[in-house]
């Protein structure tokens, strides 16, 4: 694309407050992590084509979670370890101050050949900008995994540092018998490894493996994140870690995304504390099939803070989103319903860069039989958000968005019954919407590609209903 089309697409097409490559192909977020006084975010990078090739560490830095600038590519795979491409991994501040990087290498097998080749983990150090792989690479192969456990399958470390200055590193495999499970590895200076125990596998669970594992403690638990190859899943584990023994023990599992588009989701310590998740905004089972010419594919979702309250893992975008709140739009008890019109627009309330808070509640008590929200709207195209309180079942639905969208079109969740009453945050990008649900309890997420100048956003309630509504424009910078 020459540079005047990719200046036009920057201008008019690109998303404002999601991180996207400059051109080509993104995949899986790598190495989020505090370093030198920002937040940097690495990422699997192809900038030949708009599908998947063999990957380089793209990255970039942020002050705030929402404004990025791209800095030079970290890794690039020209080694005969990773030649097949430098796979998902982390990061964090080494003991000497160095930025240390933890990847999956590919090496492709002669002997016995196959897709993808051989997976080892690796290292390399820098300075925030420049990186240098460890003379030793690769640190951790195929012969120190337990029985069983497929070298051909083996990657995505997260690493991190114990209190007693040990490291350790989860990372995922295939057992050729039991399927998906969550390896994990120790070391005393980060370099020399050793496998300690299997933390976690399927038990029965979506996926035939497990991918990109995160594991960190929130809130006096310690939860287990992870991407599932087969299924349109990301899964969470609430639990209670051995850091002894090596052993979790699972109290609570749910499915950390109910929309279609959220995958290898990784965390980072914010400097206050907060725990930040921010994951590749799209699927491996879509990914590569959405017809439609753009010079990006890929972007990472709006980054969220998590909680854990009765047990529960809640999701929240950024609170540093609001800075960028512009032109205000508030009404207040709006009534919804066939008596108003099969479809309501209200004056102020459209556009495709948007962060809108919407609270419905039946009418007068008397229960209403379904919610409808449609936004991206032009007179043919839509996406919709409905919810049927006397199902407890909120469903998203892109068949009508128009190019580009996928076999996969119509997700559907439960949600808690609160009589009729439901709160959403719907965070919309151009390219993409979130919808988070009651605080934070449910997410359903979704690329978008409805020409950018479908704005309308249409509500319409089967009985009667009342809303409350904030709606504001996000602006390019602070």
């Amino acid at each position: 694309m020459k540079n005047q089309q990719l200046s036009e697409f920057n201008k008019n097409e690109r998303p404002v407050f999601h991180l996207t490559p400059e051109r080509g192909w993104m995949n899986d977020p790598n190495g989020f992590s505090r370093y030198g006084g920002k937040y940097h975010l690495f990422y699997q990078y192809y900038p030949d084509a708009t599908i998947w090739g063999p990957t380089r560490w793209g990255h970039a830095v942020s002050e705030d979670f929402i404004r990025w600038e791209r800095l030079p590519d970290a890794l690039v795979p020209d080694r005969e370890y990773d030649v097949g491409g430098c796979f998902s991994g982390t990061a964090l501040t080494y003991e000497d101050g160095r930025h240390m990087l933890m990847y999956t290498g590919c090496r492709p097998d002669t002997e016995e050949p196959r897709d993808g080749g051989v997976q080892i983990q690796c290292v390399a150090f820098g300075d925030g900008v420049n990186y240098e792989k460890h003379d030793g690479n690769p640190v951790i192969t195929g012969d120190m995994l337990p029985e069983g456990g497929d070298p051909y399958e083996f990657r995505d470390p997260k690493l991190w540092q114990e209190a007693d200055g040990t490291f350790r590193a989860v990372m995922a495999n295939h057992n050729k018998t039991h399927g998906a499970q969550i390896l994990l590895y120790r070391s005393r200076d980060g370099l020399k490894w050793e496998f300690e125990s299997v933390l976690a596998d399927g038990e029965g669970k979506p996926g035939w493996m497990w991918e990109c594992p995160d594991f960190f403690e929130l809130d006096g638990r310690h939860v287990l994140l992870a991407g599932t190859m087969g299924e349109v899943e990301s899964i969470c584990r609430i639990g209670t870690f051995d850091s002894e023994g090596g052993s979790f023990r699972e109290d609570w599992w749910q499915s950390t995304e109910q929309g279609f588009d959220f995958y290898a989701g990784q965390t980072v310590s914010a400097e206050d504390g907060r725990r930040i998740l921010i994951g590749w905004m799209q699927n491996p089972q879509t990914a590569e099939h959405r017809g439609i010419d753009l010079p990006i594919n890929g972007q990472m979702s709006i980054p969220r803070e998590l909680k854990i309250r009765d047990g529960m893992l809640l999701q929240k975008p950024v609170r540093e989103l609001e800075d960028y709140r512009t032109d205000e739009t508030v009404y207040k008890d709006v009534r919804l319903g066939e008596n108003a019109g099969r479809e309501q627009r209200l004056d102020g309330v459209r556009g495709r860069t948007v962060d809108m808070e919407l609270h419905i509640r039946p009418e007068e008590g008397k229960m209403y039989e379904k919610f409808h929200m449609r936004f991206a709207a032009d007179a043919e195209h839509y996406t919709e958000f409905t919810y049927e309180p006397g199902k407890s079942e909120v469903t998203l639905d892109r068949s009508h968005a128009g190019p580009g969208k996928t076999e996969l079109v119509r997700r559907q969740a439960k949600v808690r019954d609160r009589d009729g009453r439901i709160d959403l945050r719907v965070i919309i990008d151009r390219l993409s919407a979130e919808i988070f649900i009651n605080d934070g309890e449910q997410v359903m997420s979704a690329v978008i590609y409805t020409d950018r100048h479908a704005e309308d956003i249409t509500f319409y309630v089967k009985g009667a209903a009342v809303m409350d509504i904030a709606k504001y424009r996000i602006k390019e910078n602070k």
